[in-house]
């Protein structure tokens, strides 16, 4: 950035620092520097000063073929209908991002909106800490939808999902901390001419089966003709993404068993618990099952690919070294536009219930993609351009900014009521599936640097799943207890902060003059969810006392 969009910029912040403390302006627009038609008023924030631009920054690590271009497209015409706002987008390399943000969240020097994943590793204190609840402008209908089939909706209904899996995975129950981009599913990527080479057509395999039908035909294929073909191009990232949806599809059964409370999915701490209880194994009869397969998907990738990334397995497959590469969908505009032969994408195959190695413990096709929406963008709460930022979330995830995004990405919509073109639609899964979603390797960060820490046992000589078992047995109870005590943590931290919200709520009703039914709809929502977090804090707290009496109770003889 240049000095003088330095200088710009440390003005226009102040300048937003002084309207959220002084409030509207003149009486022409709210608090939040909004007119009454909902849209921004630039020259109110800015004090009457109408040629200085406010700048905001967007940071994501989605360094693909695509997103760049959908931002670019919306963030150009956002200036158009905004031209005193400039909107700078930065792309952080994945490997790095992590770092990048918790250091700049802590020198408070991080973007207006940032992307955030509740599985990024050692990162689950960072929502409640830098993150703002966008609840208040979800209750209100999006006002860039006005004069569509939207325009009365409040924000929160327009998604797809209404944000179902941020409402699901916030570290404040009831509170809603992102908004969203795209959905996304996990599928196959096929080289059809390699696939037509091996097998003689380019029929995708459907069952598990007929996947193990295609290697032994590759087998073959590469004895006859000398070449060194893998069925599977692979990588740490992509491995590992793959054990995880083959495990949970294959462990339906068991998953239901766990299920007690009658959710249809189990949270990781209850993952963790069960496993704490004796309730579940890695020598479980389902589990070691599902540690073949897991075998079977590593027999099939090249040695030393857990020592890549996921851009080594992408070139691997785009040199013709492997017949399909598993990715998400978002990977499909990068392999499309790169790629000197054609791609076909299909679903997973599935286990069925006479497969010879899972069949007995799946209750039928599992899900391999869950309609849910991602691509989770995230408001500094330390920003003093909140105003603006949101107004930007808001075009973005507006039918026409969706819109924009979905056809410059290649990515499918968020938002309801955005056209969906035909190769787009193949990303979205029918709903046809069952879909217990249970972490047995992700429970927690302690929980997935285990399964990393020991992959390498199913190799050598001396490898396979007996050993890989019994290596995951003997670090999961530590694994669990430290997952489960970093969740306690982030409970209490998320009861915490809301004492004060609860007593300014309260103290906007004793006062009178304003929205009384939305200032005491706002308190019973924060005491809710204040509640939620000290008990899960305190239940969890009383499991971990539990743990050590249970160890013993289940290993006397």
């Amino acid at each position: 950035m240049s000095a003088s969009a330095s200088r710009n910029w440390s003005c226009s912040n102040k300048e937003y620092e002084r309207h959220d403390r002084e409030g509207a302006m003149g009486g022409r627009c709210d608090a939040g520097g909004l007119r009454r038609d909902g849209r921004l008023d630039l020259v109110a924030i800015r004090g009457g000063a109408t040629d200085r631009p406010v700048t905001i920054r967007v940071a994501h690590w989605q360094t693909e073929v695509g997103p760049g271009d959908g931002f670019a497209a919306v963030i150009r015409r956002y200036e158009e209908l905004n031209p005193g706002v400039r909107v700078v987008q930065m792309i952080i390399p994945p490997r790095v991002y992590r770092q990048w943000l918790r250091s700049n969240l802590a020198g408070d020097k991080a973007p207006e909106i940032v992307e955030f994943g509740v599985w990024l590793e050692g990162m689950t204190d960072v929502p409640v800490r830098y993150f703002e609840s966008l609840n208040h402008h979800l209750a209100k209908p999006n006002p860039y939808n006005r004069g569509t089939v939207l325009a009365t909706d409040p924000w929160l209904k327009t998604f797809e999902d209404e944000l179902y899996e941020q409402k699901l995975n916030s570290p404040e129950p009831g509170q809603y901390y992102a908004i969203t981009l795209t959905r996304s599913s996990l599928r196959f990527f096929c080289n059809r001419d390699l696939l037509r080479a091996v097998t003689g057509s380019e029929a995708a395999p459907r069952t598990l089966e007929e996947l193990r039908g295609v290697a032994r035909q590759l087998a073959e294929f590469n004895r006859s003709s000398g070449a060194d073909a893998r069925l599977l191009a692979g990588s740490a990232d992509n491995a590992i993404a793959m054990m995880n949806l083959y495990i949970a599809g294959s462990t339906t059964r068991l998953s239901r068993d766990l299920d007690r409370e009658g959710l249809l999915a189990l949270y990781p701490r209850q993952v963790s618990w069960r496993y704490l209880t004796g309730e579940w194994s890695f020598r479980h009869p389902a589990m070691r099952a599902a540690l073949e397969l897991v075998a079977e998907i590593h027999a099939q990738m090249k040695p030393g690919y857990q020592q890549v990334g996921r851009d080594e397995a992408m070139r691997e497959f785009m040199r013709g070294a492997a017949v399909f590469f598993f990715a998400g969908t978002w990977e499909a505009t990068s392999l499309r536009r790169l790629a000197g032969f054609p791609i076909d994408v299909f679903r997973c195959p599935q286990a069925t219930a006479d497969d010879p190695v899972v069949g007995p413990h799946v209750l039928g096709p599992f899900a391999d993609g869950n309609n849910m929406t991602g691509f989770g963008l995230y408001l500094n709460k330390r920003s003093s351009a909140k105003t603006v930022a949101v107004d930007f979330m808001q075009f973005l995830t507006s039918r026409e900014g969706n819109e924009l995004f979905a056809r410059h990405s290649g990515w499918a919509p968020s938002v309801r009521e955005v056209p969906i073109t035909d190769d787009i639609r193949a990303f979205l899964t029918p709903e046809d599936g069952y879909s217990y979603v249970a972490p047995y390797l992700s429970a927690g960060g302690n929980a997935r640097a285990l399964f990393r820490r020991n992959l390498h046992l199913l190799a050598g000589p001396a490898g396979g799943v007996d050993r890989l078992a019994a290596g995951l047995d003997a670090g999961m109870r530590e694994a669990a207890m430290a997952d489960l005590e970093a969740e306690r943590k982030v409970a209490w931290l998320s009861a915490l902060p809301l004492d004060a919200r609860i007593a300014a709520a309260g103290a906007c009703l004793r006062l009178g003059g304003g929205d009384a039914a939305g200032d005491a709809a706002t308190r019973s929502r924060l005491e809710a969810a204040q509640n939620q977090s000290e008990a899960r804090a305190l239940l969890i707290a009383a499991q971990l006392r539990m743990a050590t009496p249970l160890e013993r109770a289940l290993t006397e003889p």
